[in-house]
């Protein structure tokens, strides 16, 4: 019962409790129930009919009403809409079947009906197509029930319109198959698009080509998240024009790596033009607002192969292969991916790949070389720390083999820690058991830690664990460190050598030799490095050369700074070397101890470097 019908009914009964039952009386008060009830009952219907009739009009599904015959009583808005009907007038009447789209939507309509006497209360649903103004038609899903009224049922019939979930389904499929960024093909739909490329079994050939832009970070952190989106919207679109009318499916697969396939028959030659036309349209400058003009660089991979025989899994890699050796090259370059040469690029990557299990398995050792005083080498300056893999095949590996491989790892910052801490490790025992009159350890950092943006953290924290002061570390680098945009080690050399620590620059002449006035260097010394060097190493060196060095030499005294060599490989090249005043050298006709127990030989023949 209603909640007001409930409350009336509590009302008269408590009245009747208090009233005689009989006479003109109690007839009269039964007659006023009787009344009130009727008006009651007749409100409650009312309030729901305008319940219904609200509802109906405002139903977003398409409604229309019938009566048990099939014909049209009434359609609401939603329906109209749907069929683009200005009035439910040009409706009614009509039999139901008559809004079918073909025939056998009309006898959908038509069995629906029928039906509708054996569905036993359940729903007709189907799939039908109805038509609207101007010969449209449109896919609907059909649901028909009935409306129960005084001696008949009266069926409904609600139509949802398929078109929309349709669009809306398209809309999704288009969303995770593209990049919301650049409106691209994602990774997913290029890699399934790849995968039908290479598995028709038509005889053709296939090109694919993976670009990196290169330094997208400094855009990225530098000019902020908004812009660096338009950038890559300025890459997409370059290379669409680039590889226009060539039937390339271009995509972004992540981050700031783009990938092009080119199928038919692309030669050698084609796909190299379009590569270098590629890289020539990304510098030009994509405006990114306020007058900023943002021009970038990519490094590509590329891969031909035959089909059929090529998979889409081995494609890929060596697209992504040939892109490392690309990037490894500098900016702005290209590489073709050579099959024998990517034999050995893939074992470069296991090794790479085995690093981190080098550390832990105890196979990382430091070696260390001493640095003399030239000519004779009897006199000892300090000893060069380096790291060495004694690797279970390959046997023992040198720095410069295994730091370019720990750069594509991550492990960078992580070899040069495990040096330092080494190193000083081994400094601290020898001022134990020698005293302070040791020669320094001397390290070279690889690149990435120099410029890590908490060397002066490191440096100071590996210090204090082994209780020694910052004058009793001598650290190296080079002018690409210094000029490294990946951090600032100017500013960390500075700070360091603020506190005492030593630092020597390796220079390959005399435009190297240049920065440390130019940029405050605080080197007391500087070592020559390469072909300054090698060339020197003969029986009759140039006067070319010698001039070179005399000049370089001259220079450094100018400057108040001490010069050295590496890669001093003889005594005659020793000899040499002094003549022109290089005072220090290190190289191979001096002894590598493998380990610092062995290294204890050249205790006590130090000499200050400073």
């Amino acid at each position: 019962m209603a909640p007001d019908l409930l409350e009336f009914a509590r009302r008269w009964a408590a009245t009747l409790r208090g009233v005689d039952a009989g006479g003109a009386e109690l007839e009269t008060m039964v007659v006023r129930l009787a009344r009130e009830l009727r008006r009651t009952g007749e409100s409650a219907v009312r309030h729901a009919d305008e319940r219904f009739a609200a509802f109906y009009r405002t139903c977003p599904t398409a409604v229309v009403l019938t009566d048990p015959t099939g014909a049209i009583a009434a359609a609401n808005p939603s329906f109209l809409r749907l069929v683009g009907l200005p009035d439910e007038k040009v409706l009614i009447g009509d039999h139901i079947s008559g809004i079918g789209a073909a025939e056998g939507d009309r006898t959908a309509l038509r069995e629906a009906l029928d039906d509708l006497g054996d569905a036993a209360g359940n729903p007709v649903l189907d799939d039908i197509e109805i038509g609207g103004a101007d010969d449209t038609t449109r896919r609907v899903r059909m649901s028909v029930t009935t409306l129960p009224d005084e001696g008949a049922a009266h069926p409904i019939f609600m139509f949802e319109d398929m078109h929309e979930l349709r669009l809306l389904q398209e809309t999704f499929e288009y969303q995770s198959l593209h990049d919301s960024v650049t409106g691209l093909p994602n990774a997913a739909h290029f890699r399934s698009k790849l995968e039908a490329m290479t598995g028709t079994g038509t005889v053709e050939r296939i090109a694919l080509l993976h670009l990196d832009i290169d330094g997208f970070k400094v855009v990225s952190d530098g000019l902020g998240i908004v812009v660096a989106q338009r950038v890559l919207r300025g890459v997409a679109g370059a290379l669409r024009l680039v590889f226009a009318g060539h039937g390339a499916f271009i995509a972004r697969l992540y981050g700031d790596v783009f990938a092009v396939a080119l199928r038919g028959d692309p030669t050698s030659t084609t796909v190299v033009e379009l590569t270098e036309r590629a890289i020539a349209e990304l510098a030009k400058p994509v405006q990114v607002g306020g007058g900023i003009g943002v021009g970038v660089s990519a490094s590509v991979g590329i891969v031909l192969a035959d089909l059929p025989g090529a998979a889409r899994t081995d494609m890929m890699r060596s697209a992504e292969m040939a892109l490392h050796r690309a990037k490894e090259l500098g900016k702005a370059q290209w590489v073709l991916f050579d099959p024998a040469a990517g034999k050995a690029f893939r074992e470069r990557y296991r090794l790479a790949a085995a690093i981190a299990g080098a550390m832990e398995n105890g196979e990382m050792t430091v070696a260390y070389q001493p640095h003399v005083v030239l000519p004779d080498g009897q006199v000892v300056t300090s000893l060069n720390a380096a790291l060495r893999w004694d690797h279970p095949e390959l046997g023992r590996l040198k720095s410069d083999v295994f730091y370019p491989l720990a750069e594509t790892t991550g492990l960078t910052v992580a070899l040069g820690r495990y040096l330092l801490a080494e190193a000083l490790r081994t400094t601290a025992d020898w001022r134990t058991r020698f005293g302070p009159d040791i020669p320094m350890v001397c390290l070279t950092l690889p690149q990435r830690m120099a410029v890590d943006g908490d060397l002066v953290g490191i440096v100071l924290a590996e210090l204090a664990r082994n209780d020694l002061d910052p004058r009793d570390l001598m650290l190296c680098t080079d002018s690409p460190s210094l000029l490294d945009e990946r951090g600032d080690l100017i500013e960390s050399i500075g700070h360091l050598a603020g506190l005492g620590v030593l630092f020597i620059l390796n220079i390959t002449g005399l435009t190297d030799l240049e920065l440390l006035p130019a940029l405050g260097v605080p080197a007391p010394a500087v070592m020559l490095i390469g072909a300054i060097v090698d060339v020197l190493d003969t029986d009759d060196p140039p006067e070319w050369a010698k001039r070179n060095v005399r000049q370089l030499v001259e220079r450094a005294e100018e400057l108040g700074v001490k010069v050295g060599a590496y890669g001093v490989d003889s005594q005659q090249h020793a000899e040499v070397l002094f003549g022109l005043g290089v005072v220090v050298g290190t190289g191979p006709y001096l002894p590598e101890h493998v380990t610092r127990e062995e290294a204890e030989v050249w205790i006590g023949r130090s000499y200050p470097m400073g």
